[in-house]
């Protein structure tokens, strides 16, 4: 029996760093709106302004990202029948649909043969490239498009599974997708 969701959480290292990045980003900014008060008017008083605001907007930043894994009970990727939706990444892309997906392939990370990316190659990338909300995050998918031929890549580094566990669930489900779909015809 398959399982409608398989469902992997994230590390508990991420987190603790997420959460340890919250209290330095207050602890800093706290800092820098003290050094702001002793600063005289020209002496760098609105860098540290500047400073102090980044610190903040990134905890806050920080804050809402905590809260929102707290409330999937840090759930960083679900592979269902329909497709997977991989929230480790960062980028904001939703479910791939398996109906999209034309091959899995598996390939060295850029730079570091040691770690491995399951890459799905897409029909539509450009769909899902513009998907993503933010420009940046945008541009680090068309990049992973030139270099791996598709924006939709991951691997297990943020997950609490392996590698082999995480490259197993995902062709499991694509198989059980191919197998439905396939008879259906």
């Amino acid at each position: 029996m398959i399982p409608n969701v398989i469902q992997f959480t994230l590390k508990r290292r991420k987190t603790r760093l997420l959460f340890l990045g919250i209290i330095a980003a207050v602890a800093f900014g706290s800092l820098e709106l003290y050094l702001f008060n002793l600063l005289k008017y020209g002496s760098g008083k609105f860098i540290m302004l500047l400073l102090a605001i980044v610190s903040f907007f990134y905890a806050i930043f920080a804050i809402l990202s905590l809260l929102q894994l707290k409330k999937e009970h840090y759930t960083a990727m679900y592979i269902s029948d329909e497709g997977i939706n991989d929230i480790s990444t960062g980028n904001d892309i939703g479910t791939v649909l398996w109906k999209d997906v034309e091959n899995i392939k598996i390939m060295d990370e850029l730079g570091n043969t040691k770690r491995k990316y399951i890459v799905l190659k897409v029909q539509n990338p450009d769909e899902y490239i513009q998907r993503e909300r933010n420009r940046s995050k945008r541009r680090t998918l068309e990049l992973k498009l030139q270099y791996y031929s598709s924006p939709i890549c991951f691997s297990n580094r943020a997950l609490n599974c392996t590698f082999d566990e995480l490259k197993d669930a995902v062709y499991l489900k694509y198989n059980h997708y191919k197998d439905t779909h396939q008879a259906k015809s």
